[in-house]
This record gives structure tokens, sequence and C-alpha cells, in this order.
């Protein structure tokens, strides 16, 4: 009996031994596949898309087989011994606790609906290589002779197989609400004929699904898994491989040094942090996730309430995701979409970042200052913090260089900014630990971590661009989209206003419980074409629905970004909701400043001089109204009014309008700061 557990583990040891070096090597394969691609090109991006979709998916599925027969070797975004164990910055029990809400919210987030069986898993991601081995193995085939000639049985039988792998992989890494909309779309193409109204069509066979769908090197090999392997890949990868060189521990001890320097304490780390790592990682949730875990315990220890600790992390990290010069999957698709370089994004997406930020910290502060929740143990700033990673500033120059100044595709950008850390790294390496076989033995292994890592990051969003493909074509090809959009526009009755409300309504529908990608392209589908159809510009438009898509992640009933922060705090889910909404209320008039400043989007001289401090003032004047405060008394209704009157002008007035409610609104911040507003409330009394 012995003998036999002894094999049994034995066998489940060396089992778990070939996993991880599978995971190891397919990971390492895909990020250096992405990497030799952008240097050289060698073959289409289609056929390129095809080979990356393959490995992804198995990378995927070998992954979900860890997660359930290895656990010890998956990766969670952090671990219990990272989470700071400093004075001021979380107790042991705190950490503890912080930990276990982490691990389990972050991997329900995951790994969407229960755990999939190692053999199942294991099966589908032998069915990923043999299906796009196949497409690889018959391309030209399949784009150019089954074209004209028509598709066999055996191509139809592959398409679907691609179709359903794609569909499970989105279920396995975002849950079942993107799923359902993939399965309705795939089959409204089959039930169109009997559908009424707007929403008939003449329907698909199976055979014209799988061709249109997968087969016929559309659907799922469309522009958005394009845009995915090359531009969000590389940026992707490279996060990974910055993280494995420690660029997160990096950012997270200046944001713990500012912490011992600001009156306001910690509480900025949240915001500094989030902002920060979410425009590397592009999702609300998994930003929430890893940067709550280090913030939330360390805002809790200073005392400020659990529901604002959440809502803080929740609103600071879901506004990561239009930080340029990375924004985020949604906006690579967008420059695609629109078909403008990506640097028009970046410096379309620039001043709405500024103002919704500017808003979150000056909403932090003057919470923070309201409810007496700052520090007086406060120290100076230690500057030497910077110079040890002052490292990293060499490939952000090289990549703000090369996608603004020498205006590269993304691809390109991500690939020399690549090339420039890693010596970077190696010389750092060199030069701090001393020159020795046993550096560049350590730091080769830290950058072959890195590819791998950066991969293992990638893999989750490969199933969801193939999915998002396959919802754009059924929509498209079945006349969808185009009888929304009339649709919209005739409800609008050809008022601006009312279609706006429509359709940030419908952006933070389409949202809720969504990954932001997903929402925008569905809202990009049905939404945008009556919007610019109205006269708004093309940038215009769709940063307007982006913003709400995003924005989404704090918006009841489902706010998986607040969700995952109050689990972490311990907090009321709907009291961390209210305080998130008090907090990112701004970021739901600033879509529509933009549209009535268009120069806040389409720089030019000098209206967006004039704009952008009337409208940052606007922003000011909302967040005292709503906080309830102004930064020494704290205001009454008669008031907060009298501010959020004083918003209105400044964000959509006509120039002369918002040039005075901006001098009333620096006039009363005057006024207040020197006592003569009289306090309506005692601030002790809350």
């Amino acid at each position: 009996m012995n003998f036999q557990v002894h094999n049994v583990t034995a066998a489940a040891r060396d089992g778990r031994s070939w996993l991880r070096a599978a995971i190891y090597l397919f990971g390492v394969a895909l990020t250096l596949f992405t990497i030799y691609y952008a240097y050289a090109v060698p073959i289409e991006r289609t056929r390129y898309s095809n080979i990356f979709l393959g490995i992804g998916l198995a990378l995927f599925y070998l992954l979900e087989v860890q997660k359930r027969y290895d656990p010890d070797g998956a990766d969670d975004p952090v671990e219990e011994t990272d989470i700071p164990d400093r004075p001021g910055f979380g107790s042991v029990t705190g950490r503890a606790s912080a930990f276990a809400a982490l691990t389990g919210s972050y991997r329900r987030l995951k790994r969407g609906v229960g755990t999939i069986d190692p053999v199942v898993a294991l099966l589908f991601a032998f069915a990923s290589l043999a299906a796009t081995g196949y497409v690889e193995y018959h391309f030209q085939h399949l784009q150019y002779d089954a074209q004209l000639y028509g598709f066999s049985t055996a191509d139809h039988i592959v398409g679907l197989t691609i179709i359903v792998l794609v569909t499970d992989a989105t279920r396995r890494a975002f849950g079942n609400l993107i799923t359902s909309v993939v399965v309705l779309a795939v089959a409204y193409a089959f039930v169109g004929p009997w559908l009424p109204g707007i929403f008939q069509h003449t329907g698909m066979s199976w055979e014209e699904a799988a061709r249109h769908g997968a087969i016929g090197l559309t659907g799922t090999y469309g522009f958005i898994l394009a845009i995915g392997s090359t531009w969000v890949a590389i940026f992707i990868m490279f996060a990974g491989m910055a993280k494995a060189f420690g660029a997160l521990e990096y950012v997270l001890d200046i944001g713990r040094e500012m912490g011992t320097s600001l009156h306001t304490g910690v509480v900025q780390i949240a915001v500094i942090a989030s902002m920060i790592m979410g425009s590397i990682t592009g999702s609300a949730a998994a930003n929430t996730a890893t940067t709550g875990s280090f913030t939330i315990p360390m805002i809790k220890e200073q005392g400020i309430r659990e529901d604002f600790a959440a809502a803080i992390e929740a609103v600071a990290s879901s506004g990561g995701q239009m930080l340029p010069p990375v924004m985020g999957v949604a906006a690579f698709l967008m420059a695609d979409i629109i078909g403008v370089p990506y640097v028009m994004i970046i410096q379309a997406g620039i001043i709405p970042a500024a103002l919704f930020y500017f808003s979150v910290g000056v909403a932090v502060y003057l919470i923070t200052v309201k409810f007496g929740w700052t520090t007086d143990e406060t120290t100076s700033f230690n500057w030497r913090v910077f110079l040890k990673g002052l490292h990293f500033v060499i490939p952000l120059a090289v990549l703000l260089y090369t996608l603004i100044v020498l205006r590269f595709t993304p691809l390109a950008a991500g690939m020399y900014t690549i090339f420039t850390m890693v010596p970077v790294i190696y010389l750092r390496n060199l030069y701090v630990d001393g020159i020795s076989v046993g550096t560049l033995v350590d730091t080769t292994v830290d950058t072959f971590d890195g590819l791998r890592q950066g991969a293992v990051e990638m893999a989750p969003l490969v199933g969801i661009l193939g999915s998002l493909g396959v919802i754009l074509v059924f929509v498209t090809q079945t006349g969808l989209s185009q009888q929304i959009s009339l649709q919209m526009v005739a409800l609008a009755g050809g008022v601006l206003i009312l279609l706006l409300l429509m359709a940030m309504i419908a952006s933070i529908l389409f949202g809720l419980g969504m990954p932001t990608p997903a929402a925008y392209i569905l809202v990009v589908m049905l939404v945008v074409p009556g919007v610019t159809s109205m006269g708004i510009p093309d940038i215009t438009a769709h940063m307007f629905v982006f913003y709400f898509a995003m924005l989404s992640a704090i918006t009841p009933p489902v706010a998986v970004a607040v969700a995952i922060g109050s689990s972490i705090a311990g907090a009321s889910f709907l009291k961390s909701c209210v305080q998130a909404l008090r907090i990112g209320a701004p970021g739901f008039l600033i879509p529509f400043a933009f549209i009535a400043n268009n120069s806040l989007i389409y720089w030019s001289f000098p209206e967006t001089v004039i704009a952008f401090p009337l409208v940052l003032l606007g922003t000011a004047s909302l967040v005292v109204a709503t906080v309830g405060y102004d930064g020494v008394n704290e205001l009454g209704y008669g008031h907060r009014a009298f501010y959020m009157a004083l918003t209105f002008g400044a964000l959509f007035g006509p120039l002369v309008v918002q040039a005075g409610a901006g001098a009333l609104i620096l006039l009363s911040a005057f006024l207040a700061n020197t006592d003569r507003l009289p306090a309506i409330v005692d601030p002790a009394q809350n």
C-alpha cells in the first residue's frame, strides 16, 4: 500500500513538472513568436493571427489544468508575503484577510464558471492546436480557392470547432455574461427569418455560420484578433517582462514613500499606483485586485472607513484604461476602427485622463480632510527611492519617443521598448550586483520568466478577442447594427442630447459585468454610427462611448471593480458603490464636456488652452458639490446646488458663461479658504 501511494505521489509530481515545463515552453514560445513577427513580419497578419490563436488557446487551457491539477504552480496576481508588513501599512491580520478576500474574488473572476476537468482541458488544448494547424496547412486554399469554388465539409467542421473553442475560452476566462452574448449572436444568425420587426433577416445555414464565423478567415480572424495578437499582445508581454524585472514593486515603493510624506497619508497611493498599473493591465477588475491587495489594507490602517477605501481603489483602477500612452485593449481597437494612427488616440486621451484623475485626486483629498482621516506622522520624501528604478525610465522614454515622435505602430514601438529594456536590465544588474557568471545567469532566468509571464497574462484575452470577432461579424452580416443605429436616431428625433443620453445608457448597460473592450465593441457597432451621423467627429464619438463602457466597472448593480474592492476591504458592496459614484461623479460628465468642447479631443489654439482650465475648474466644482466639502467648511444643500450650477456653466456653457462660472468657482475657493464662508454643519458631528 505504501509502495502504491508512493508511486501515485511520484506520478502526480512528475505530471506537475511536465505541466509546468509545457506552460513555460508555450509561454516563452508565444512571446518570442510575437517579438519575431514584430521584427521581421515574415508572414501576412491573418496567418500570424491564426498561429497566435492556436498557441494562445493551448496555453490558456494548460493554465486551466494547472489551476485544478497543480494549484501551487498557478499564477496569482500577488503573493501574501508581498503585502507590506510595516507600521502604518497594514497589520498582519489585515494583510491576511485582504489576501484571502483577494485570492477568492480574483480567482473567481479569472476562472469564470467553475474549474475544468484536466482531461477535457488537455483535449481542448490539443483541439486548439489541431484546428489552427489545419487552417495553417490549408491557408492558401481557404484564402483563395475556397472563396471561388466553395468550402469542404471538413472546412466547415473546423470552422465550428474554432468558434466553440473561443467561446468556451471566453466563458472560462470572463464568465457567462459575455459568453451569452456570443451564443445569442450565433443563434441570431439562425433564427432571423422568424423574428419580428427590425430583428428579422434572411437567416444563415450552419455552413454559412461556420464560414462567416471562422473558416472564411473572417469573424474570429477579423481585425479584433489581428489587433489583439499584435498591438495589444506586445504591450501586455512588455508589461509581464517589466513585472518580472521588478517594475510593480518599484511603483508600489514610490507610492508607499509618498504615503509617508503626504498630509493625507497613504490614501493617494491608490490613485497613483492604480493609475499607472491600470494603464498597463487595461482591466479595472485585475487592477483593483492587484493594487488593491496592497493599498486597501494601508488605507484602512490610516483609519479610513471600509466603504471609502474600497471605492477609492475601484474608481482609481477603473480610470487607468484611459491613461496614455498605453490605454488598454479598447484604445488599440479604436485606432484601427477609425483608421487613424494610434498617436492620435493618445493625444485625444490626454486631457480627458487629466480631467478624470484630477477630479479623483481632489475628491480623495477632500474626503480625507472632511472626516479627519489625515495623518500627522509625516516624514520627508526619500528621493533615493526614485533611483532604485531609474533604469525603467530608459525603455519608457524609448516607448514615448517611438510612439509619439517617430509615430511607429504600437507593434514596432513595443518591440523596440522590449529590445531596450532587456539590455538595460543586464547592464543595471551587472553594475549593481557585480560582473559575474551568477549575475548573468540570474538575469537570464528573469528574462525568460518575463517572456513566460507576458504570455501567461495574454492567454486569457486570446479567446475573447476571437469571440468579439464572432459577435461583430454576425451582428453586421445580419444588418442588426445598421437597423439599431437608425432606430436610435429616429427615437432621438434629431435632438443630440437625447441621442447622447441613449448612447450613455447603452454603453453602461453593455458594460455591466463585461470587460471594457467587449462593451466598447458592442456599443461601437450599435450606437456610434447614430452619434456620428449627427455631426459628432469620429474620435470624439468613440471616446464618448469608451468612457461610459469603462465607468460601468463602478456602476451598480454589477460594478465589478467595486465588488472586488469591497471584498478585499470587508465592506458593504452597496455602500461602496454609493461612495464610488460620489468620487467618480465627474467621470459621468466629462464625456459630455468634450462633446461640448471638442477642442479637448482635437487640439487647437487657442480653443484648447482656454477650454481645458475652465473645464478643469468645472470638474473641481462638481467634486465639491458631490462631496459636500470645500476644504474648510461642510456645505449645505444650498451651497452644493450653487456649485452644481457653476459646474454645468463651466462644462457646457458658451465661452462667456464658462469664463463667468470659472471666475465664480475661483472666487468661492478664495472666500472659503479665508474663512469668509460660514460653516453649514459642524464637521465633528460626522
